[in-house]
């Protein structure tokens, strides 16, 4: 497995915790994603159960700059995904195309306590270059680690809510019992540490 490490320079400054959950935008706090047409659960080796989630939809725009995609689905609502490096050139997708889009939404695989006065940021982002076992084929997957404000915490599902990097709000599943452990203690609009896996695979269909 091939690792290239990227130190970001994203970072939401010295914002109080509770001030920096309080000023996300409301697209952020509910982004607008459709129904799955198929959803599937995996077992990744070191990190867990995870659901992978299916699309059918139609290429709309991208961004070769920013990677920003915009899709289309059947029923005509329209969303936008980060394409990751593994999808590579943009350029090479047309309007109106078929795409099949599978999506692993995240799971987070540590919680832990930053260090006093830490502030909201990305810490450090690895992209796995040639996907990762008990995936389909053609993912393109990154592993974040970011102080952010706890938004919400739902012990009963096992899941997290926090602002990610790109100001979108994520509610993630617990990868495994310690997760599942740590994010009970955990209090809403304080930082914490949190590392999570996401991934995404774009291909044309006929």
């Amino acid at each position: 497995m091939t690792f290239r490490t990227l130190k970001l320079a994203i970072a939401a400054g010295s914002l109080a915790a509770a001030s920096l959950a309080a000023a996300l935008p409301a697209a952020a706090q509910a982004p607008a994603v459709p129904k799955p047409e198929a959803v599937e659960v995996v077992t990744l080796p070191g990190v867990g159960s995870a659901t992978v989630l299916t699309y059918k939809v139609r290429f709309v725009s991208a961004d070769p700059a920013t990677r920003r995609v915009v899709l289309e689905t059947p029923a005509g609502k329209r969303w936008a995904v980060i394409a990751p490096p593994l999808v590579g050139d943009l350029t090479a997708f047309r309007n109106g195309q078929s795409l099949l889009i599978r999506k692993l939404p995240g799971v987070v695989t540590a919680i832990a306590k930053p260090a006093k006065n830490e502030p909201a940021e990305v810490l450090n982002e690895v992209v796995v270059n040639d996907g990762l076992p008990g995936l389909p084929e053609g993912f393109g997957l990154r592993e974040v680690t970011i102080v952010a404000p706890v938004v919400g915490t739902d012990p009963a599902a096992g899941t997290v809510s926090f602002p990610g990097p790109d100001g979108y709000l994520r509610t993630l599943k617990a990868a495994n019992g310690k997760v599942l452990s740590d994010l009970q203690t955990l209090q809403q609009g304080v930082n914490a540490k949190f590392t999570y896996v996401e991934g995404l695979a774009i291909n044309a269909v006929q």
